[in-house]
């Protein structure tokens, strides 16, 4: 890759670093990459504050995707030495700077014109309420046979590209248990319907559940009581479940169900569920990893799946493609995703804008 692809990627990189704004409120940056693909002969069509163009006749197109939006951190530029482009109130933490200031130096690459039919997808939301499932239904896919993307990845070396068959990430299912109880004195609990006990008591049927089944349960939060000596009247319980089946999801949420009914009736108490969010798992498809080992060589090696969730996930359950993971781990660079601290040498950029750009020859010559 040229040292003006090198140039590119570093100073687009650091101005969307610097506009970093929340899920869904990706305005400056929407009109950034408007602008930047209009400079570069494209017709941009925007769904909410995401962008997409094509270029290229034809069905049966090769889409990339990129994520826009950022995190609400505060970023530690001490560590992270980007002062000059720190942006305020969010910080792109997870590399999403980086995801689209490679895909739009691919769009730069090839310009206005193509032989291969492609579709450049800068999504928003990513992060919060999945972006992605508006920008399907918005027909972002229509047309299209096969798509990548990339993520950065801070426990590889620069350069090199993690693959993985099958379920790359968990799918994730978000749900409130809320418990309704009575009040009473502690001294006459027959007076009460106990909603703390009923939830403890679901939680428990929760992570057996979970457990029988191999998945990745977490109560990260509960809340309940008005006094130490109160029969509880209310308990709100939040919960995460990991997964890389769905149908042993559905199970969970039975059980779930079941153990919420069995204690309204031992207890008194009443409950309803809340599911706040459900992604799939993210299962890439054996024949676009093999075209990445093909098209990068030995710069590939095999990674194990994570139980973080990515809303590539939607696109993969529509058409054929894969995610793969881009090294950035260097000197100074080793700071995880999703902290205050996470930073990467633009360089790392060159060898992502490279597999896309593979990838678009390996069509030409099929």
């Amino acid at each position: 890759m040229d040292n003006t692809s090198l140039q590119y990627l570093t100073d687009t990189r650091r101005k969307l670093h610097a506009l970093a704004e929340l899920s869904g409120a990706e305005y400056k940056t929407c009109a950034f990459i408007t602008e930047e693909l209009k400079r570069f002969g494209y017709k941009p069509k925007t769904v909410e504050t995401g962008v997409y163009c094509d270029v290229g006749r034809g069905n049966g197109r090769l889409a990339f995707r990129a994520d826009i939006d950022a995190l609400p951190l505060t970023e530690n530029t001490e560590i992270t030495g980007m002062t000059e482009y720190c942006g305020t109130g969010a910080m792109h933490a997870c590399g999403h700077d980086g995801h689209t200031a490679n895909l739009l130096n691919v769009a730069r690459i090839v310009g206005g014109k193509s032989d291969v039919p492609l579709r450049f997808i800068f999504q928003f939301d990513e992060e919060v309420a999945g972006g992605s499932t508006v920008m399907i239904e918005r027909g972002v896919l229509d047309g299209v046979d096969e798509i990548y993307a990339l993520h950065l990845c801070p426990e590889l070396e620069i350069g090199k590209i993690g693959y993985c068959y099958g379920g790359m990430f968990a799918g994730c299912c978000e749900f409130d248990v809320n418990v309704f109880g009575k009040s009473s004195h502690c001294a006459a609990t027959e007076q009460g319907a106990d909603a703390i006990m009923s939830s403890v008591e679901i939680a428990t049927a929760v992570y057996e559940s979970a457990k029988r089944r191999d998945m990745l349960v977490n109560l990260g939060k509960i809340c309940g009581g008005d006094a130490r000596n109160i029969v509880a009247d209310m308990c709100k319980s939040e919960y995460t479940l990991r997964f890389y089946d769905m149908a042993k999801c559905e199970s969970v949420i039975l059980d779930i169900e079941r153990a919420a009914l069995s204690c309204d009736d031992k207890n008194g108490t009443t409950h309803n569920t809340e599911h706040i969010a459900v992604y799939p798992p993210l299962i890439n498809h054996a024949l676009s990893v093999d075209n990445v080992r093909r098209v990068m060589g030995d710069r590939c090696v095999a990674v194990e799946p994570r139980f973080t969730a990515e809303d590539f996930a939607n696109y993969l359950l529509k058409v054929p493609g894969c995610m793969v993971w881009l090294g950035t781990r260097s000197e100074g660079h080793t700071s995880p995703l999703h902290s205050e601290t996470f930073s990467f040498e633009e360089r790392a950029l060159v060898y992502g804008t490279e597999l896309f750009m593979k990838l678009i020859e390996s069509r030409m010559s099929a």
